[in-house]
């Protein structure tokens, strides 16, 4: 199904702009609301590599949360104890390489702007709901880059990475001066985004903004889904905007998933206690992480 602007418009595109703006005051920074409700018993975003030499666990992240969704779950902290060294998407002792790179491929050429790329429609709303004298902040910006610095409901404004379940992770990693690293290089993350064509860029920037009101009333609800573990009921959450337009999600997800796996398997072949660390959906649906590596022959137990 093609993602296009007539079907963002008929798709409660004007109340729900409208409704944003009202609240925000426009182009802000700030992340979702989560829940602070205890760990219910049962399942986690948690699993181990049965058939490997060593523990090997593997850990769906939130990547912000607040810091009254501590502690976690007994059997999560565990985890993190037993293991002997910890790989994120991106290696989290570069986050200064990792900054400069990804504000360079933020920023079209000198002499474009984002305005000869959009639909007129788009560039409209964007004028609309910036506040005054704040339009030279994003006119150079790629629309990637609009959505993931720029636009944020302001009901998402307690919440912060540092306390996501990656950042809580490294510092325990850091106390016990435990090696870490990425299964993905710097490049190869910033990638993800700054490859993206000028179709699939606007397709990125109108999802943000139609589903930025959606996603913060529906946050407390998918950060319950995390806390039960229930891969399938957060997959399919996140359907509906995957179907909108899919080469943008497999940009997102399943092609990285891919070029993850030999990256692990080579891990769990080390015989070391290892915990890898990665954004919750990226453990879900027929093309995530634990599938892959279930095709390959590895056993593996939700916790």
């Amino acid at each position: 199904m093609l993602f296009s602007f007539d079907r963002l418009q008929n798709h409660r595109w004007t109340a729900i702009l409208l409704a944003w703006t009202l609240t925000s005051g426009g182009l802000s920074a700030a992340a979702p609301p989560a829940s602070g409700q205890n760990p219910p018993a049962g399942k986690h975003f948690l699993w181990r590599v049965t058939n490997a030499r060593a523990p090997f666990y593997l850990l769906g992240s939130i990547h912000s949360l607040r810091s009254s969704d501590y502690p976690l779950a007994p059997v999560i902290e565990s985890a993190i104890k037993e293991s002997q060294q910890f790989w994120f998407e991106i290696d989290p002792r570069r986050n200064d390489l990792f900054v400069k790179k990804v504000t360079a491929a933020a920023h079209y050429p000198k002499g474009t702007h984002v305005k000869d790329k959009i639909n007129p429609k788009t560039y409209a709303i964007l004028t609309r709901i910036t506040p005054s004298g704040g339009m030279s902040l994003w006119q150079d910006l790629k629309p990637w880059a609009i959505a993931e610095f720029l636009i944020r409901n302001p009901k998402y404004a307690l919440v912060s990475n540092q306390f996501g379940i990656d950042n809580h992770v490294y510092e325990e990693a850091k106390t016990r001066s435990r090696p870490v690293g990425g299964i993905e290089t710097m490049d190869e993350h910033v990638r993800v985004l700054s490859d993206m064509n000028d179709f699939e860029n606007e397709v990125f920037l109108l999802q943000t903004l139609l589903y930025a009101d959606e996603g913060a009333k529906r946050f407390p609800e998918e950060v319950a889904a995390w806390r039960a573990g229930d891969c399938q009921h957060l997959y399919a959450m996140e359907l509906p905007k995957m179907k909108e337009e899919p080469s943008v999600w497999w940009r997102l997800l399943d092609h990285r998933n891919a070029l993850w796996i030999p990256r692990i398997q080579t891990e769990i072949k080390t015989g070391i206690p290892t915990m890898i660390v990665a954004g919750a959906l990226h453990f879900c649906g027929p093309h995530g992480v634990i599938a892959l590596l279930e095709k390959r022959g590895y056993k593996i137990q939700q916790l």
